[in-house]
């Protein structure tokens, strides 16, 4: 299983060869379909069949659920396709008890939010939830891209992250 540092250079990878910030086009242009599904209460899954990729998110979601829906799907992709046989499917979201889990949830929060968006927006907000909402983003995921600034040398007090916010 991968660690933080090599979690961090696959998202960086990702987006320098297939995109930019939108994660939906970065998703499609690095080979996998995104699809969009009345999935009930299912936020969205990966699936990795005959070669083919899929990740497939629920349309009922705002439009901000469905980018790190998408952002995660994709970070099983690049981290977990082994995994995938009967598809990983989801009803919650950033889960840090899994470590495929929190993998995926890193390398979301590596490719939905830029270092220097982050690092300027700390200048002026000062706790974690502060930088969610101007951010737009859920304060869980602003939590776990604060630990790949740490990893990178930063001192972030993160505190305690609350992980069924998806629920």
């Amino acid at each position: 299983m991968p660690q933080i540092g090599h979690i961090i250079s696959i998202a960086e990878r990702v987006l320098e060869e297939f995109g930019g910030r939108n994660i939906f086009e970065t998703a499609e242009n690095s080979g996998a379909n995104v699809w969009f599904k009345d999935l009930g209460g299912l936020k969205g899954f990966y699936l990795c069949e005959n070669q083919c990729r899929y990740i497939v998110i629920n349309e009922n979601l705002d439009d901000i659920t469905k980018a790190v829906v998408c952002a995660h799907e994709l970070g099983h992709d690049m981290l977990h396709r082994e995994l995938s046989a009967g598809g990983i499917r989801e009803n919650t979201l950033l889960l840090s008890g899994n470590k495929t889990e929190r993998e995926a949830n890193l390398f979301a929060a590596a490719v939905l939010i830029s270092d220097d968006e982050i690092i300027a927006e700390t200048e002026f907000q000062s706790d974690a939830a502060a930088l969610a909402k101007c951010l737009g983003f859920p304060q869980e995921l602003v939590l776990y891209k604060l630990e790949t600034l740490n990893f990178k040398g930063f001192d972030f007090n993160l505190g305690e992250v609350e992980n069924d916010f998806l629920k």
